[in-house]
């Protein structure tokens, strides 16, 4: 009576102090979720739970920046990492000013990942303290075949609750309900590919690393065995 109900496990990442965050085996808790749950096949055996990114998008327009890249979902990451060239031409069309004077007009940042684009919002993708703004997401050169790649963590999993599925080899993305966050807001995070509507269910401007992001690409990379 003690065996999972089924080899899976999903993970709930709050993004307050009015929640908390949460590791659930063998089952979806669908309180914590906004959205239906769709599931993507595992891409490749790396021992990472890989997925296929088809492409960026920026407010619902595809950037044709990353074709056939891979990303990692990755609990034990704080950041967001990426093809540096990819990071690179991202930075400059998103346009982050480094004085903050633009970020309540800047868009939507998605990735498509088994049909759908998954969007994060201004918050998730940019580092803002002191008056001063840049994009946070770090470069990561992982070369082929194992890359390019990116690294979605945390800022990603605080807006996905992500389902593990060991058995049937595949990860399972919906919007994350959290507290305070309204249905309208919710819509806009997951998309269908080509319509730039919700789905049917739901009707680095500075690339220079401190220590502590050399310290995480190294210690990346010789998980990868590279």
């Amino acid at each position: 009576d003690r065996a999972l109900k089924r080899a899976m496990f999903s993970v709930f990442m709050s993004d307050s102090d009015d929640e908390v965050s949460e590791i659930t085996f063998g089952q979806v808790k669908k309180e914590h979720l906004a959205s239906e749950l769709y599931w993507v096949d595992i891409a490749r055996d790396s021992g990472y739970w890989e997925v296929q990114v088809k492409d960026i998008y920026i407010d619902g327009r595809p950037q044709a920046l990353c074709a056939e890249c891979f990303a990692a979902v990755d609990t034990g990451t704080s950041e967001l990492a990426g093809p540096p060239q990819v990071i690179e031409q991202l930075a400059s069309r998103l346009n982050v000013m480094s004085d903050c004077s633009n970020v309540a007009q800047l868009p939507k940042l998605g990735f498509e990942i088994g049909g759908r684009v998954l969007n994060l919002e201004p918050r998730d993708y940019i580092d803002q303290a002191n008056g001063h703004c840049e994009v946070s997401m770090m470069p990561l050169d992982v070369p082929p075949p194992k890359g390019p790649l990116f690294v979605l963590g945390i800022p990603f999993l605080q807006k996905f609750y992500t389902v593990y599925d060991n058995e049937n080899k595949r990860v399972g993305f919906g919007v994350a309900h959290h507290a305070g966050q309204t249905l309208e807001d919710s819509k806009t995070l997951m998309l269908d590919v080509g319509t730039g509507t919700n789905n049917a269910a739901m009707a680095a401007a500075d690339h220079l690393l401190d220590a502590n992001r050399r310290g995480f690409i190294a210690s990346f990379l010789k998980r990868l065995g590279i």
